[in-house]
């Protein structure tokens, strides 16, 4: 696999930008970063509120893979080619009012997303232009304990049209046969990372930049319902870290059982509940 050196001192948080960013709590947001107390007295005062719900899309099948390294098909053993990705979801439940944040013991965290060619696994050929029905690569869940994280290895995704960089998140708890809680998002990754990796790494090297990018993107673009002015993109960034020949990926699921957060699209296609998905998504 070829590689970039200047990936490897690269650094991006984009939780710990965000927390910063508003001039207002400069001074608290900073002390914050190493106050775990501070932290949530700072995440009630920026008004952090739960993450944004978005489409499923059409590509979520409930295939009951419970497995930590989700890159190879099943039934071959076959790899998928590309920049090994770390990638590290923490899930909890958030009161708003306090900003105290709670981990969510026994969540069911699935994830799904494309590979370096833009494919997904399980899916027809009418759908994507390639059959992979016979395929699960790329898909698989893990179940949070007492601190509420997961950890999944994986491949930094590809792209395909409409959609900028993405992978999908669906968080379940079940009360036996019935399930007691269903949080469905999408992780959004920076661009310029993206366009370093498409353009310097195989095999995305093959297809270069993505055509979209995350400002132009039908779901990342869509309003966020608890935070006026501002879009969904804007909370479901990755924080990214690369360290040699793999990179690193963290996301914090924050779900406030009072305030859940949802997304309107732009473009065709409805959001939660909306109208029907567009192919691709």
């Amino acid at each position: 696999m070829q590689f970039n050196s200047i990936l490897k001192p690269a650094s991006i948080d984009l939780h710990r930008r965000q927390l910063l960013r508003n001039g207002a709590f400069g001074a608290l947001g900073a002390f914050a970063l190493t106050n775990p107390l501070a932290a949530r007295m700072a995440y009630a005062a920026l008004g952090d509120t739960s993450t944004v719900e978005v489409t499923e899309g059409p590509y979520f099948i409930d295939e009951s893979l419970n497995r930590s390294d989700i890159r190879y098909n099943i039934s071959d053993n076959v790899y998928q080619d590309g920049l090994p990705l770390l990638l590290t979801i923490k899930v909890l439940t958030l009161d708003t009012s306090t900003g105290e944040v709670t981990p969510l013991e026994n969540a069911y965290v699935d994830i799904w997303h494309c590979n370096a060619a833009g494919l997904y696994s399980g899916v027809s050929a009418g759908q994507q232009g390639a059959d992979t029905t016979d395929q699960n690569f790329l898909r698989g869940y893990q179940v949070t304990k007492r601190r509420g994280r997961v950890r999944f290895r994986t491949i930094y995704p590809g792209w395909y049209l409409p959609r900028a960089p993405h992978i999908h998140c669906k968080i379940r708890q079940f009360s036996g046969a019935s399930t007691s809680l269903e949080f469905t998002t999408q992780f959004a990754f920076d661009d310029e990372i993206s366009n370093l990796i498409y353009t310097t790494v195989s095999p995305y090297t093959n297809r270069g930049v993505s055509p979209v990018g995350n400002d132009a993107d039908q779901i990342f673009t869509g309003s966020n319902s608890c935070l006026a002015d501002e879009e969904a993109g804007e909370s479901l960034q990755l924080a990214l870290s690369g360290v040699g020949s793999y990179m690193m990926a963290r996301f914090r699921v924050l779900i406030d059982p009072n305030m859940r957060c949802t997304s309107t699209e732009t473009g065709n296609g409805g959001g939660i509940g909306g109208g029907p998905p567009l192919v691709g998504r």
